[in-house]
């Protein structure tokens, strides 16, 4: 098989590539690409419970002939696919907030997304596998299934672990939802993590290396990434058919997607002793600021507000080197009933 070329930057590096490593553009025929999955909507139905933003990409340039290309779609004039995450966006509820950047990556394969309910704040962070196809297809699609069924749960009266176990299904389901035919052997996965901050408890729910953090008096990781290593470090059991593995190895072994596993996520609840925060984040963030104790220290030279701190966070991972893309969303806790932070 030949491998296809982007007339801007040469050959792909293996036949069965489908898009340019280095900008993007859709290297298959215009044949194949009418053949290719439906682009993941949001889940739809009954109307939303509750107000929440997510990370993806409306209507805008394509970067390879200025034409109008939807985020997720393909430019009719030269082809080249539009990311479905923006490059950077910043969300704001006011009593919660989130960013994501691409940092030096050609396009920003994270995605984000924040919501309230009545006595709760929500937000969900995934991170598109970068050896998968189209993983900002799988992140977008996952935050946004997660994030409605997060607040249609709630709303309904299920308690913040159920609410977590069906987010992480609903996202589940958008992750392989978002493969098609012509994904073969890569279809787009991503990693998944929640929180649900209510005026007595955090909830956090994860599946993969993205991770939650308290940040408060007792400050801690909640979460343990899903590899080999970390499992191994904390005297956890790993799957039968990696005990020969390294078990040094940081590699995933478990992820969203459709050849990602079906288990349900792990659900931890913690009833702080006082206020503090919740750091939701990819490891564009705790790649530079792994610890607790890392963050804390950032943290507390930062302006108080949840968009000002999850600027800060984002921007230190920027000047900390930005080799991968970077989401970070900050819950203050404890909330009221109404959903907001207390004055």
């Amino acid at each position: 098989m030949t491998a296809p070329s982007c007339p801007e930057h040469g050959p792909a590096g293996d036949p069965a590539d489908r898009f340019c490593e280095v900008c993007g553009r859709n290297l298959r025929t215009r044949e194949e690409a009418a053949t290719a999955a439906p682009l993941p909507a949001p889940r739809s139905g009954t109307a939303p419970v509750a107000p929440w933003l997510s990370s993806r990409a409306t209507e805008g340039d394509c970067g390879g002939c200025g034409a109008q290309v939807p985020g997720g779609g393909y430019c009719d004039s030269c082809g080249r696919r539009r990311p479905l995450g923006r490059d950077h966006a910043e969300l704001d509820l006011g009593d919660l907030a989130a960013v994501t950047d691409r940092a030096r990556r050609p396009r920003n394969e994270d995605a984000v997304a924040i919501g309230r309910v009545a006595g709760a704040t929500v937000a969900v962070v995934c991170d598109g596998v970068s050896t998968s196809t189209r993983a900002d297809t799988a992140a977008t699609a996952a935050v946004e299934s997660a994030i409605v069924e997060l607040l249609d749960a709630l709303h309904g009266g299920a308690d913040p672990a159920e609410a977590g176990r069906r987010g992480a299904r609903a996202a589940a389901a958008a992750a392989r939802g978002a493969a098609g035919p012509e994904d073969r052997d890569t279809p787009p996965s991503c990693t998944y993590v929640s929180a649900i901050v209510t005026r007595d408890a955090v909830t956090v729910s994860w599946i993969g290396d993205s991770r939650a953090y308290w940040l408060g008096p007792n400050e801690a990781l909640l979460t343990l990434d899903d590899s080999l290593r970390a499992r191994v470090a904390a005297g956890r059991p790993v799957p039968a058919a990696l005990a020969e593995e390294d078990p040094r190895s940081p590699a995933l072994i478990r992820w969203l997607g459709v050849d990602g596993d079906d288990e349900d996520a792990q659900v931890i609840t913690l009833r702080p002793t006082g206020p503090g925060q919740v750091v939701v984040c990819s490891d564009g963030l705790h790649h530079y600021l792994p610890g607790a104790n890392d963050l804390a220290a950032a943290v507390s030279g930062l302006p108080p507000t949840p968009l000002a701190v999850a600027q800060g966070l984002t921007r230190l991972a920027l000047e900390g080197g930005g080799h991968d893309n970077v989401a970070v969303a900050i819950l203050p806790f404890p909330v009221t009933e109404t959903g907001g932070t207390p004055a």
